[in-house]
């Protein structure tokens, strides 16, 4: 079966390799190495699959000596380099204004990078929380440059600052775990069940210094409009496959379901999938295959919980669809990738 890639917009390349090159790392090289052509950097409708990105990054530590090269993005991160999103971002009324905007643009940005807010008495917790949360979204480097990004950019947005109650990581403490006291200038704790920022509740509600309703109220129509744009402009195999990618965990995902997602009826979906030479049960299948192989790389998450996440009701129906899809069990399939990974690091 095919294996299918996600993709997202180069938008964030050349912020990318600006860091890049101020750390003496030839760009040339940089974008040879991984495979990126200068013309889809320029393309504002070019995209690259999210494992050439990771990629990148990776080769961006290598270049620049920097394993703390996640935290090092966040830290320098500014709200002008998301373009429009950019701009929507600094008129909001509030940080929580702000990252609700976000959370509504994040596809003309980057599409997997997302959160959640829990409230709990006086504090709000922004929780790192991509979309589809594959083994390769939650290296620690997308957290640290997720949640070091945000605050950095929440502080340049409020006139007086604003101290946090403390920030958490799922992932172990690395080597360079002072700078992470540093950079977010709080209490931090490692080895948590999630990775988060919590914030008192009164400063993500408290006045933006570039507040101006008016404005951001134009701004958010021209997003809204680029969003329109975006969509019109993937293939319907792309929709759907993007929907069952963000939504495959949150049940069967019928094929009713998505066709009224995407404001079609069933019967144009399945007459526009046949033109693209493609089937929902095709797509879904493709989806669920691509993504459990993805999983299965990762000896931390249960057989269980992979059933879950790929929306099956039991594991005995995942079980049974994986060996139909690669001939093989999935519990075979995860020792082969663990004795492969084994030899690659002896």
């Amino acid at each position: 079966m095919e294996q299918h890639s996600v993709t997202i917009n180069t938008v964030i390349i050349p912020g990318l390799i600006n860091l890049a090159i101020k750390h003496g790392v030839s760009a040339d090289e940089l974008l040879h190495e991984v495979g990126i052509g200068l013309e889809q950097i320029g393309d504002p409708n070019a995209s690259i699959t999210l494992e050439k990105l990771d990629a990148l990054y990776a080769a961006c530590g290598r270049a620049t000596g920097n394993p703390a090269f996640g935290l090092y993005i966040g830290n320098v991160a500014r709200f002008d380099t998301l373009d429009l999103v950019g701009s929507v971002i600094a008129t909001s009324g509030s940080i929580r204004e702000a990252l609700l905007d976000f959370q509504r643009f994040r596809e003309l940005v980057h599409p997997f990078m997302d959160f959640r807010l829990e409230e709990h008495d006086h504090e709000t917790s922004v929780i790192y929380s991509p979309i589809n949360p594959i083994p390769l979204m939650m290296k620690p480097i997308y957290s640290e440059m997720f949640l070091a990004g945000i605050y950095k950019i929440a502080l340049s947005l409020t006139e007086k600052g604003f101290r946090l109650v403390r920030a958490e990581f799922a992932h172990s403490a690395p080597e360079y775990k002072q700078l992470y006291s540093d950079i977010f200038n709080t209490n931090i704790a490692f080895n948590q069940p999630r990775s988060a920022l919590i914030f008192q509740t009164a400063t993500m509600d408290a006045p933006l210094l570039g507040a101006y309703p008016p404005l951001h109220k134009n701004l958010r129509i021209q997003a809204e409009k680029q969003l329109v744009n975006l969509h019109s402009h993937k293939s319907l195999e792309k929709q759907v496959t993007t929907y069952l990618l963000e939504n495959i965990g949150h049940g069967m995902l019928s094929m009713e379901e998505v066709a009224q997602k995407l404001n079609i009826t069933t019967r144009t979906l399945q007459r526009r999938l046949k033109k693209e030479n493609t089937s929902y049960i095709m797509l879904r299948e493709r989806v669920r295959f691509d993504l459990a192989q993805q999983y299965l790389e990762d000896p931390s998450i249960t057989m269980d919980e992979i059933a879950a996440h790929l929306g099956f009701s039991e594991p005995t129906n995942f079980y049974h669809a994986f060996k139909r899809w690669a001939s093989i069990s999935p519990g075979e399939y995860r020792k082969r990738m663990n004795f492969h990974s084994t030899r690659a690091r002896a």
